[in-house]
């Protein structure tokens, strides 16, 4: 049993590397896209996650499921705009965590039929209470039917 976990954990590594590969090779001959951040919302007290859960939203329907719009006070209070005849949303869910956690976006890039969104995560001091990290972007939807294939990366 323990040689089967070190062969399944090899495997996983050598899995990582060669995406990571992919991804850099892609990223060098890519363009940028234009985006908009997503702002105001919150992941949902009913999503829990256990390791980044990186998602395409093509639907409100599907995106209310794992986020509402938060009301705030500041002077750009307004949750971002969807709309989802022309656009769909990129998004990174981090689990809970009881540490300030800032994500934003880096980048998005496309290659051919490759999106790679690049994001970072900063961590902080330890907090009194858990919050759930998520990064999201707005994107167009392509005129075309193409099917993309989409690449998240941490910066």
């Amino acid at each position: 049993m323990n040689r089967l976990m070190h062969i399944v954990a090899l495997l996983a590594v050598i899995l990582l590397c060669a995406n990571c590969s992919t991804t850099r090779k892609l990223e060098a001959d890519a363009v940028p896209m234009g985006y908009t951040e997503l702002q105001n919302y919150y992941v949902s007290n009913t999503v829990s996650v256990k390791q980044p859960f990186r998602h395409v939203f093509t639907t409100e329907e599907e995106f209310s499921r794992y986020f509402g719009e938060a009301a705030t006070m500041s002077p750009n209070g307004q949750a971002t705009v969807v709309n989802w005849g022309t656009q769909y949303v990129l998004a990174v869910i981090n689990p809970s965590t009881d540490r300030a956690t800032r994500m934003y976006p880096v980048s998005v890039l496309q290659n051919g039929d490759a999106i790679i969104f690049n994001y970072k995560v900063e961590k902080g001091e330890k907090q009194s209470y858990t919050t759930t990290p998520y990064v999201a972007v707005v994107l167009d939807k392509p005129v075309s039917q193409q099917q993309y294939t989409f690449y998240y990366n941490e910066k």
